[in-house]
């Protein structure tokens, strides 16, 4: 597996976006190449996508050429499975997440049904389905928000503002392209002048200083390079992003006859899958504190992590609170405890990982692994109406 401290394993993309009917062909037919390489690109190295199944709305004089950029993604993945994939971690799902509207089936255009058919009958794609009694357009775009990590958005209207506004409110990075697809001011456009402006407010660059400059490179307004020139700023660009961040809650009084065997399983299994998994670690009392208060740098960092690990081992008060604001924020919720714990819940409803300090470090690590897997895209408890 390659080195997902500096490469983007474990990471979902998430293209998003739209043209107008009549923008120049030319360009448009540009930026589908440019997506599709970006696509395979991502995947070579150990990333991710998030895609939209349903229909492929078509230029008003070019009818092969669609006006959005999910197909041409499908179109990627399908490429790109006919050659062996870097490891994706297990314990994050399926490398690519296919969220359908109600009624996607219907909504496939005919020429399009061979290459969904053949990308559903791997393991790499898992589609999540909106309910068709749900407002479609936003509860889509909340569903696509908890399931990827980076949103690149190019041209569109209100529903890239709206997809923008949810990953910046979860402290995920987005990338937004000035690319000229729209007649007038995209919205993707705007954002791009916003993020030159405020880059911290967009993504979290290393070196921060360095941040303004680093986008700047990525300005198709001007002129537009040649696709690969273009796809190795673009990647050297996401390498420099901060790592998802996994907040973990547990146990930390020494005094508890707990605390031994849970810092054991911490540093030996949760470490080594959490890192492998793609994300950075924050646990208080380990990291440096920014805040005053304690229980304000708690919130703060549950509320900006993209997943948060809550071990209920000696059932501190204080876990059960951060458990409960975890899920009442939609976050990705993963709960262990050591076995014989008494859980305070029904564990059908909230499935437990109970884990045990007899079993060998390699089983440990397997079986966290698994639990993830299963359970680290389940829907929220409460889904918007």
């Amino acid at each position: 597996m390659k080195d997902n401290a500096s490469k983007i394993g474990g990471r979902r993309l998430h293209f998003a976006g739209s043209a107008d009917p009549d923008i120049e062909p030319q360009r448009l037919r540009y930026f589908h190449k440019l997506v599709k390489n970006l696509a395979k690109r991502t995947l070579a190295e150990g990333g991710g996508l998030v895609v939209t199944v349903g229909s492929e709305p078509t230029h008003e004089t070019e009818r092969d050429l669609p006006l959005i950029f999910d197909w041409t993604l499908l179109e990627a993945i399908d490429e790109s499975l006919t050659t062996k994939l870097p490891d994706w971690p297990e314990s994050q799902g399926a490398p690519i997440i296919a969220v359908g509207l109600p009624r996607w089936k219907d909504k496939i255009p005919r020429n399009r049904k061979p290459l969904w058919e053949r990308l559903v009958s791997t393991e790499n794609v898992e589609l999540v389905q909106i309910r068709s009694e749900l407002s479609i357009g936003g509860i889509l775009r909340e569903r696509q928000a908890t399931f990827g990590d980076i949103l690149v958005a190019a041209g569109g209207g209100p529903g890239v503002e709206h997809l923008a506004q949810l990953y910046m409110s979860t402290c995920k990075p987005v990338i937004p392209l000035d690319v000229k697809l729209r007649m007038k001011t995209s919205a993707a456009e705007g954002l791009a002048t916003r993020a030159t402006e405020s880059p911290g407010k967009f993504f979290g660059y290393k070196p921060a200083h360095h941040a303004a400059a680093a986008f700047s490179t990525l300005s198709l307004k001007d002129q537009l390079p040649k696709v690969e020139e273009f796809e190795n700023k673009f990647f050297d660009f996401v390498f420099h992003l901060q790592r998802p961040r996994a907040f973990f809650a547990r146990l930390l009084n020494r005094k508890l006859p707990e605390f031994c065997d849970v810092e054991r399983f911490f540093r030996d299994v949760v470490d080594h899958v959490v890192q492998n998994a793609g994300y950075e670690r924050f646990e208080m009392g380990k990291e440096a504190s920014r805040e005053p208060f304690l229980n304000v740098e708690v919130f703060q960092a549950i509320y900006s992590s993209s997943l948060t690990i809550v071990d209920l081992t000696g059932m501190r008060q204080d876990c059960l609170t951060e458990l409960g604001y975890a899920l009442g924020l939609g976050k990705k919720v993963i709960i262990t405890a050591q076995e014989g714990t008494p859980l305070p819940f029904d564990s059908a409803a909230l499935p437990c990982h109970f884990w045990s300090s007899k079993q060998t470090y390699t089983q440990s690590i397997t079986n966290l692994q698994e639990f993830m897997k299963k359970n680290i895209n389940r829907k929220p408890i409460v889904e918007s109406l």
